[in-house]
């Protein structure tokens, strides 16, 4: 009799372990992976339409959904960096490397560079900046790399809400001069508004975004790496973005 209780007790162990492995839990897919990712991004940029669209189609591979929340830029990395949110959209090392829970996805995600624009068609370098009196540069609010630069080279950030205010300053002489980002051929300086003022043809510099994740992620930081080089070696990621170039040309 103890025996055969015993053995009933087992019994019912065994189904009970089996049926909590069968189990997947309803925040995580078959393979482990979480079912959905919520990512922080900045408001107001036009290639972050590029990046998400990318990121979408690699997710989508790997089973897993995506969801995106735009947020002031610190905030959004402060998010990204407590686990409040699942990563942040895309970002340059420089930045990224101040926050230790985030873990980069190690494929470059888009390639960009800043570019200089100016009133004086007659300009063809970036103007100096002299220490007595720095030079007035409008840059959008949450794009740090801008900001830095804009300081690294003794000039003043004046801070915009968006691209037409970072135009604006510069039209009615309020700054000198205005940075604006060219990430793989998509920019507001498309826009037909911008076409009464020049772009210095030498960039101010140039960067990568990388995707990150919060640490908690790593193994599909892991995966998500080998699907964004599939996507760019299929010719996906080339046809995203010759869309959204063809797009804003449209609109321009």
């Amino acid at each position: 009799e103890p025996r055969g209780k015993t053995m009933e007790a087992i019994r019912r162990l065994l189904i009970a372990v089996l049926a909590s492995l069968a189990f997947v839990a309803p925040h995580t897919t078959a393979n482990g992976l979480p079912a959905e990712v919520r990512l922080a991004t900045i408001e107001g940029v036009p290639s972050a339409t590029a990046a998400r669209q990318i990121l979408e189609i690699a997710y989508q591979r790997l089973g897993v959904g995506v969801s995106v929340m735009e947020v002031p830029t610190k905030r959004a990395l402060l998010l990204a960096d407590n686990g409040g949110l699942d990563g942040d959209l895309y970002r340059v090392d420089a930045v990224a490397s101040n926050y230790p829970n985030l873990v980069r996805v190690e494929f470059p995600l888009l390639q960009g560079k800043l570019l200089a624009v100016v009133r004086e068609t007659e300009t063809h370098d970036l103007p100096h900046s002299p220490k007595n009196q720095p030079l007035r540069v409008s840059v959008l609010r949450g794009a740090i790399i801008a900001e830095d630069k804009a300081r690294e080279l003794g000039m003043e950030p004046i801070l915009a809400d968006d691209y037409d205010q970072v135009r604006s300053l510069l039209e009615l002489g309020r700054v000198d001069v205005a940075f604006v980002s060219d990430v793989e051929g998509i920019s507001p300086l498309t826009n037909e508004h911008w076409h009464r003022l020049k772009p210095i043809r030498k960039p101010v510099t140039t960067f990568t975004f990388y995707h990150y994740l919060n640490q908690r992620h790593a193994v599909l930081a892991d995966q998500l790496a080998k699907v964004l080089e599939q996507l760019e070696r299929e010719g996906i990621k080339a046809e995203v973005l010759e869309s959204l170039r063809r797009h804003q040309h449209s609109k321009s």
